[in-house]
């Protein structure tokens, strides 16, 4: 089974860069046979045709502060689809992502977003102190995921 874990965020944007940083601590981790790691800013629609060719897909992001706590881990089930208007623009998810792979490229693989609450997206580098303490948990649930049956 091969497996796509892509951690995406802005490493210069304080916890933006939270994705990023997990996708990099899995690199440094004994992963199966067949799992791939893939690093970027951003989602773009290119991605599709790599994300065709692959069985499962983990998508690693940040999410916007909200009413959880900074650092609380978040998984769900993904399933194609358009999710917004400006989906197709500078705003790609990875829902639509799935969406794209599938229409054009005949398969889209069964995802799961992992992605924690953010605290700052000030201008500068590193996690705040609720993320970095986030990163070895939702990097050890992103393991546990990728692990084969």
């Amino acid at each position: 089974m091969k497996t796509l874990v892509i951690g995406f965020g802005n490493t210069l944007r304080q916890d933006d860069g939270f994705g990023v940083y997990v996708a990099e601590a899995l690199a440094q981790q004994p992963l199966p046979p067949g799992v791939d790691i893939h690093t970027c800013q951003q989602l773009t629609p290119e991605l599709a045709i790599t994300l065709s060719q692959y069985d499962r897909a983990a998508f690693i992001d940040i999410s916007a502060p909200g009413e959880l706590a900074p650092g609380s881990l978040i998984e769900a089930d993904l399933l194609p689809q358009v999710t917004s208007a400006s989906a197709v623009t500078h705003h790609f998810n990875p829902a639509t992502l799935l969406l794209l792979a599938g229409t054009l490229y005949g398969h889209a693989p069964q995802a799961r977003v992992f992605s924690a609450a953010a605290g700052e997206f000030n201008l500068a580098e590193g996690l705040t102190p609720p993320l970095q303490s986030a990163l070895p948990l939702l990097t050890a649930c992103v393991l546990a995921w990728i692990q084969p049956s």
